[in-house]
């Protein structure tokens, strides 16, 4: 029995495949019509070229949309642009005039056939920026307060939603892209290319999240011009298949996500299963992917440029998995004659099993000149209208025999509840596979569902993850695979990060977390006041130098907590403390450090100072000596450090180039401290390493670790 679903739009669906079978169609040499490869397969579609992200002086831009039209069309030969000013700018309180002033300049530029010109509007809010399309007014922040009063009100005109210049080093994206029923059903497109940059496909790793986290969005590339260079600041564009150059056909391919995002102004790209194309959801059985049956995606890439080659070919699914690539310039490949006015096109038959019962499929091509194009998804789907999103083991170090969280979020894409659900969760691993654990659970409609699960591996090596879902009326259950766990030995040292004190770098400790992850540790952050019972299940225990002032968390340690801290080293943990460079303003002191190191009887103390850089480089210490220069270290704004006079024990990691020490340790009771002039393991210091932080960190975590050390 199949489960009731409503379709609410065509659209696709996420997990993980691999490749079943490959078959490479001969290369067709084609004179080019812009209709061919869609027309091929029978959707009677035709290619336009145009942007969906622009500004004018009617809000921080410059000129008029009548200017950006024009500039648009003649100067940049767009099929189509659209204008998209600041809802807060054509407001009733501020330029609402603004608001039909552009539509009625849109009309006069509008040619059925040959330009459409689109009038939307940029909404703009702490949680990501977002384009707003066929609505009768403008959305802004000013009225529409936050996201769910967005979604509301693209609901309320059946708008367009588009996802603007994601990007995770400087916005939250939307809560992580955390899935909204509401939001699913109005966001159609995300702009996976930004910016008047030649190469601007540079959002890949946000359109992945979005589409594993349960979104049904496409992927489109826009310029957001500012200036006068509306089409002209690169050859970037949307690629959009449409039956027709009309307004209702061009907003038609963009809620049904007939699109692509492109760097190369004029190449035609097709992904298709039968007769759905990019944007569709293909419907297979639940026991079809428990069966391994296969379908079948055709691959089609044309461009009538002579000097455009194409490099690379790949099909990219659940979890960023490359499930399937060809590179036309290899030996056992067959490239396209893309020579002269004879175009070629490539071609390819591509038959991939789903491993989920929800999968997404998208094309990424690569051209010789760098130029990347990446499409819309296809969805391969049971049609249940559940899906099993963002389903992994939340801990970053699983060792055996030690309970890990693993968390799933269920997404119910039916109008109506579903009762009765169980999740089950197996483990599989070479020597079988058995279940961890089972949760009931209720779906509401058009909503995501957290469950969690306790898994406490058996053994150490690599694990599978799996999650089933059995539905009631649903003829097999609906399978979810998650990402292979490496599954490590209990015994690895445990280190918890301190950033409960307004800590140096607090919040850029995500590198030295992967670097623990990835280097045999099981590391943590951890928030709150130090004590022995927090530091019970933990061997080495970090502390960047706190600094006085405002801050949410406090900025100086308790007496208990030096202390505990004391008590936790002398009975045989490790301790690295890492400084910083004295303040004027006495905000950064080095008092507690060296209170502490007192209370435990070391040697080691830290200076008010700050060591100087080699020449104009942030390189001011070297491993062993400063005379050691093929080993430098990178770290800007540290302090040195003083040995007492009785320290005999103490042995120096790194010295700064005036000579002064930068980093040392010493066994303290039964266990040890080691002393640095800085968090040389920030994320913003391992990001640009290329001075040996790595090495030198995980050289003092190894020292730590009770090894011996060595300048390696």
């Amino acid at each position: 029995m199949r489960i009731p679903c409503r379709a609410v739009r065509k659209r696709p669906l996420p997990l993980r495949t691999h490749v079943v079978a490959v078959a490479l169609a001969a290369v067709l040499a084609l004179s080019f019509q812009p209709a061919a490869a869609a027309e091929a397969l029978g959707g009677g579609y035709n290619y336009y070229f145009g942007n969906l992200h622009s500004h004018t002086s009617y809000s921080d831009g410059v000129l008029t949309p009548s200017d950006a039209f024009r500039h648009a069309r003649y100067a940049a030969k767009m099929d189509f642009h659209a204008v998209t000013d600041h809802g807060y700018y054509m407001q009733e309180a501020t330029n609402l005039h603004h608001w039909f002033l552009a539509h009625e300049e849109a009309d006069q530029f509008y040619e059925p056939g040959r330009f459409v010109t689109l009038v939307g509007y940029e909404w703009t809010f702490t949680d990501g920026h977002m384009n707003g399309f066929d609505t009768p007014r403008a959305a802004s922040r000013d009225t529409q307060r936050n996201l769910t009063a967005f979604f509301e009100f693209l609901a309320e005109h059946h708008g367009i939603g588009v996802f603007n210049h994601p990007n995770y080093d400087i916005q939250p994206n939307w809560n992580d892209f955390e899935y909204r029923g509401l939001g699913d059903r109005q966001v159609s497109l995300i702009e996976v290319g930004s910016g008047p940059y030649r190469h601007n496909v540079t959002n890949e790793r946000a359109y992945r999240r979005a589409l594993d986290r349960g979104w049904h969005v496409g992927a489109v590339s826009s310029q957001d011009n500012h200036r006068a260079d509306w089409g002209t600041a690169a050859p970037t564009r949307t690629g959009l298949m449409a039956p027709e150059l009309t307004r209702e056909a061009v907003l038609s391919a963009m809620r049904d996500m007939r699109t692509y995002a492109t760097e190369d102004s004029n190449v035609r790209v097709l992904l298709a299963s039968g007769h759905s194309v990019m944007g569709d959801e293909i419907e297979i059985a639940p026991g079809d992917v428990m069966s391994g049956k296969s379908v079948e995606f055709r691959v089609y890439v044309a461009d009538p440029d002579e000097t455009d080659r194409l490099d690379m070919v790949q099909i990219v699914s659940n979890g960023g998995e490359v499930v399937w690539e060809d590179a036309p310039g290899r030996a056992d490949s067959r490239e396209a004659d893309w020579a002269g006015e004879a175009v070629g096109a490539y071609e390819a038959i591509v038959a991939l099993t789903p491993r989920s019962s929800y999968s997404w499929y998208y094309l990424r091509l690569v051209q010789s000149d760098g130029d990347v194009v990446v499409t819309s998804p296809i969805w391969v789907t049971t049609g249940s209208g559940i899906a099993v999103c963002d389903f992994a083991c939340v801990d970053t170090v699983v060792r055996s025999g030690v309970p890990a969280r693993v968390r799933a979020e269920i997404v119910n894409r039916n109008e109506q509840a579903m009762c009765g659900v169980v999740a089950v969760l197996y483990e599989a691993t070479p020597s079988g596979r058995r279940v961890v654990s089972s949760h009931r659970v209720e779906l509401a409609g058009w909503e995501g569902t957290d469950i969690w699960f306790d898994w406490s591996p058996a053994l150490p090596g690599e694990a599978g993850l799996e999650l089933e879902l059995l539905i009631p009326g649903c003829e097999a259950p609906l399978v979810f695979p998650g990402a292979q766990v490496l599954v490590r030995r209990s015994d690895i040292p445990r280190v918890l990060i301190d950033e409960g004190h307004n800590n140096r770098y607090t919040g850029y400790m995500d590198g030295f977390v992967a670097l623990l992850a990835a280097s045999d540790y099981s590391p943590r952050v951890g928030e709150g006041p130090i004590t022995l019972e927090r530091l019970a299940n933990t061997d080495i225990l970090v502390v960047n130098l706190p600094e006085i002032g405002f801050a949410l968390t406090p900025t100086f340690f308790e007496q208990d907590e030096l202390g505990a801290i004391a008590a936790f080293v002398q009975r045989g943990a490790s301790l690295l403390l890492a400084g910083w460079s004295a303040s004027p303003d006495g905000t950064r002191t080095s008092e507690q450090f060296n209170a502490l190191l007192q209370l435990m009887q070391a040697d080691i103390r830290f200076a008010d100072d700050e060591l100087q850089a080699d020449g104009s480089s942030s390189i001011c210490a070297y491993w062993g000596s400063s005379d050691t220069r093929n080993r430098p270290v990178l770290a800007s704004e540290a302090c040195s450090l003083w040995i007492e006079d009785r320290g005999a024990t103490v042995e120096v990691f790194a010295r700064a180039v005036d000579g002064h020490v930068f980093a040392a340790g010493q066994c303290v009771g039964s266990g040890r401290v080691a002393c640095l002039g800085a968090p040389v393991y920030s994320s913003l210091d391992l990001r640009r390493d290329l001075h040996g932080n790595s090495d030198f960190t995980q050289a003092v975590m190894a020292w730590l670790s009770k090894g011996v050390w060595t300048a390696h």
